[in-house]
């Protein structure tokens, strides 16, 4: 007894460790209860997935991601020159700004200590599900804050941006995709709820490209059964419901009514505006089209070239998504951010597992205009997706007759039936 004790110690610890340091990753979703120790935060992070990260050059596991995960650090570090010889940034400081971004890098801890896929899956649902109570919290204080930083609002209504986002539409394309199998009403439910959440952030890119990656996920998975169109059948009544909703229904028309006032910008629309600013105004030279103009940090954030004081007053990169990442981060990094992000798109995976394409598929389709795929906080989930994804390869590539490694797909069946 003392030795299944033991085990169950050994397994339960690395768990409880991975948990921490996913908890420090989204800085405790920036609640006011936790104390900001930012940069200490970080960097136990950083050093406990590099010493994993430095061990597995040592180890024979398959990692398909690997060598996009390391282009993407390079084309970092490469940004760190462009910061010092654009904005005369330190290189510390620049280091520092990519605080949120370098989190890529649990994806080493998690390869390394070979978690299983239903302890994964788990955490992924307790994540989203408490990022779902600290939203509606949130939402109902307004304008109290609950956060270590003033709640955002914009056009009249409450945007809020809470850390952790990311684990919320993982959770709500997993929660998708068991019910598109299972048929479990728990799972219907969820889905509601999550969507319920994504409806009443106001964010409108997110809410088209959520349902975009659902229509695209259903013609996947769709198969004519009756099964499958009562599924279809009460979804449809599901989203029917939630717009009888007053605050959904409101903050509906509200998204319809900013879309065609914006259409009636035409080219004074600020995302336009933006384009134009940092692919004609904002490079001085060819570098800014390889290794970006530089991450600003500080009292750079509002320094902008002479030439281009005037143009727009709210100009900010981020708005136009990967462009904006792209033409500041630079090539290099936005080259390995695609390299992964396409890779775990189109990688075969099996029905159950079919949630992680959609999710980097939605991934993609939001971020030309919104920064969705960088926000902070979305890296710790881009590296379960990967190692997930990992999983599936792996599992896939090896024979029927053989033993099942840690963490493989077989692991997590249960979770289906």
């Amino acid at each position: 007894m003392e030795n299944n004790i033991n085990k169950t110690t050994d397994k339960a610890f690395p768990k409880i460790i991975f948990i921490i340091l996913l908890l420090l990753s989204i800085h405790f979703w920036d609640l006011k209860f936790f104390p900001k120790m930012f940069n200490l935060q970080n960097l136990i992070v950083w050093l406990a997935c590099g010493f994993c990260m430095i061990m597995l050059m040592w180890q024979k596991k398959k990692m398909h991601f690997q060598k996009a995960i390391y282009l993407f650090l390079i084309g970092l570090l490469f940004n760190v020159i462009a910061s010092y010889v654009n904005l005369d940034q330190s290189p510390k400081q620049s280091l520092l700004s990519y605080s949120f971004y370098y989190f890529i890098v649990l994806y080493f801890f998690l390869t390394y200590m070979e978690f299983d896929r239903k302890f994964l899956e788990k955490t992924i649902l307790t994540f989203g599900i408490i990022y779902t109570i600290i939203f509606t919290v949130q939402y109902i204080l307004y304008p109290q804050s609950i956060l270590n930083r003033d709640v955002n609002r914009a056009y009249g209504e409450i945007q809020l941006e809470i850390l952790g986002h990311g684990f919320l539409m993982l959770s709500y394309f997993l929660v998708l995709n068991r019910f598109m199998i299972n048929k479990r009403i728990i799972n219907a439910i969820l889905m509601g709820i999550f969507m319920l959440v994504l409806l009443r952030s106001g964010f409108r890119t997110l809410v088209g490209g959520a349902l975009v990656g659902s229509a695209f996920m259903f013609l996947r998975m769709f198969r004519f059964r009756g099964g499958d169109i009562a599924i279809v059948v009460l979804v449809i009544l599901l989203f029917v419901g939630l717009l009888q909703i007053k605050s959904v229904s409101s903050t509906i028309d509200s998204m319809i009514g900013k879309t065609q006032t914006e259409m009636k910008l035409g080219d004074r629309f600020n995302r336009i505006v933006d384009v134009e600013f940092f692919f004609t105004k904002y490079p001085r030279n060819i570098s800014y089209f390889i290794i970006g103009g530089g991450k600003a940090s500080g009292e750079n954030i509002s320094k902008f070239d002479k030439y281009a004081l005037g143009q727009n007053y709210n100009i900010v990169w981020v708005d136009i998504g990967l462009l904006g990442f792209y033409i500041v981060i630079g090539g290099i990094a936005t080259f390995g951010l695609l390299w992964y992000t396409l890779k775990a798109i189109f990688t075969r995976l099996p029905r159950d597992m079919f949630y992680l394409n959609f999710y980097f598929f939605y991934l993609l389709i939001v971020s030309f205009t919104n920064e969705e795929i960088y926000r902070n906080g979305i890296f710790s989930v881009h590296a379960i997706g990967l190692y997930l994804i990992d999983i599936a390869i792996n599992e896939r590539s090896i024979p029927k007759d053989s033993a099942m490694p840690p963490g493989s797909v077989s692991s997590g069946l249960t979770l289906q039936k």
